[in-house]
């Protein structure tokens, strides 16, 4: 009986430190992903916003075309209208956020933008 006591007990301890040899090896490979610099995209300068600029209405060749261009202006204006309401998150120059907090950071707020843009509750479906 002692010796399969001894027989289990090993294969047990070789279980377990292979495991945890495992949770190790895991560790210090995020440790050094971690420590990867990650070269920065240069900013995009933005795109002034347009002022109201002068159109000249030109006569009406088909109403299909007109309801198009009507439908694509409309679509510009709220597009510009949302970029302006997204907040702008920027981290300070000398510090610099793990993957994880970014991500979590991101999460965080496509939940509570999404909680600004709901639709009302009883729409007719």
């Amino acid at each position: 009986m002692s010796e399969l006591l001894n027989q289990a007990l090993l294969i047990t301890a070789i279980g377990m430190g292979l495991v945890f040899l495992a949770l190790i090896l895991l560790w210090g490979l995020m440790a050094f992903m971690a420590g990867i610099p990650i070269k920065e995209k240069k900013s995009v300068d933005e795109v002034p916003a347009l002022e109201e600029a002068e159109v000249e209405p030109q006569p009406e060749t088909s109403g299909n075309r007109t309801l198009f261009v009507r439908a694509a202006a409309a679509a510009v204006a709220a597009a510009m209208l949302l970029t302006k309401r997204s907040p702008k998150v920027s981290l300070p120059a000398n510090s610099s956020a793990g993957s994880w907090q970014t991500s979590k950071r991101t999460s965080q707020m496509s939940s509570n933008q999404s909680i600004t843009y709901r639709k009302p509750r009883g729409s007719a479906r």
